[in-house]
C-alpha cells in the first residue's frame, strides 16, 4: 500500500496594498505567501500525527505551498521536492464581464471549461494523476506528503468521486463510495487527504482538518 496526502497550503497573507510590478495575475498569483498566522498553522500542520515518518514530499511551484511544505520537511528531515504538476489550476485570461464566482463553481460542473490560456478541470486532473501515478511507482509501501491547492485537489479527486452539489460561495459536496469526503464547503487552509493506493488503484480517502 502507498499512502499519499494531498495538503492544502496554510493560510495566505491578504493584506496587499500596490503591487507595482509588472507581473501578470498567474505569477502573482505564483508569489503569495503565506500569512504570519498560516506561518504558525503551517508548522502546527507538520506535527499532525498523519505526517509523521514521511518518506518524500513535493510542493507545487507555488511560493505558499513551499512554504509550508518546508515546515513537514524539517519535522520528517527530508528534501523538498517540487513540481508544476502540482500547481494550482491556471485561470487564463478573463473577459471584462466574467463573473468570477460563478466561472469557479461551473468547472466543476462542466469539466471542460476554460479560459483563454487556462486549464479546464480534466487538464488539471490529468497533470496531477500522471505524476501521481509516477511516484506511487516509485514509492511503493511508502508515505508521501503533496502540498498544493483547495481546486487542483479537488479536481483531481474528481477522478474516482462524486460531486453531490455545487452552489454559489463554494459549496460543495463531494463523495467517495457512501463517504462524505466534502460537504457543503471546500478543503480548509490548511487541511488533509489522505488517499490510500494499492498499486494504482485507490482504495480509501480520507479528510483532516487542522484544529
Amino acid at each position: 500500500m502507498t499512502t499519499i496526502y494531498l495538503i492544502r497550503h496554510s493560510i495566505k497573507e491578504k493584506n496587499y496594498g500596490v503591487f507595482d510590478s509588472n507581473d501578470d495575475n498567474q505569477i502573482k498569483n505564483e508569489k503569495e505567501i503565506l500569512s504570519v498566522d498560516g506561518e504558525k498553522i503551517a508548522e502546527r500542520l507538520s506535527k499532525h500525527k498523519e505526517l509523521q515518518n514521511i518518506d518524500e514530499i513535493w510542493a507545487s511551484n507555488y511560493v505558499r505551498a513551499i512554504q509550508t511544505a518546508k515546515y513537514i520537511c524539517k519535522n520528517n528531515n527530508i528534501e523538498l521536492n517540487i513540481s508544476t504538476a502540482f500547481d494550482e489550476r491556471h485561470y487564463g485570461k478573463w473577459s471584462n464581464v466574467e463573473d468570477k464566482e460563478k466561472f469557479w463553481i461551473n468547472q466543476f460542473l462542466n469539466k471542460n471549461l476554460k479560459n483563454i490560456d487556462g486549464e479546464s478541470q480534466v487538464d488539471v486532473q490529468n497533470r496531477m494523476d500522471k505524476k501521481i501515478k509516477e511516484i506511487i511507482y516509485n514509492n511503493e509501501n511508502k508515505r508521501v506528503a503533496i502540498v498544493c491547492h483547495n481546486a487542483c485537489i479537488l479536481f483531481y479527486l474528481l477522478k474516482y468521486c462524486n460531486l453531490k452539489e455545487a452552489k454559489i460561495n463554494k459549496q460543495l459536496t463531494i463523495t467517495y463510495k457512501d463517504k462524505k469526503i466534502i460537504e457543503s464547503g471546500i478543503m480548509k487552509s490548511p487541511s488533509i487527504m489522505k488517499l490510500t493506493f494499492n498499486n494504482n488503484s485507490l482504495i480509501d480517502i480520507s479528510y483532516f482538518e487542522i484544529d
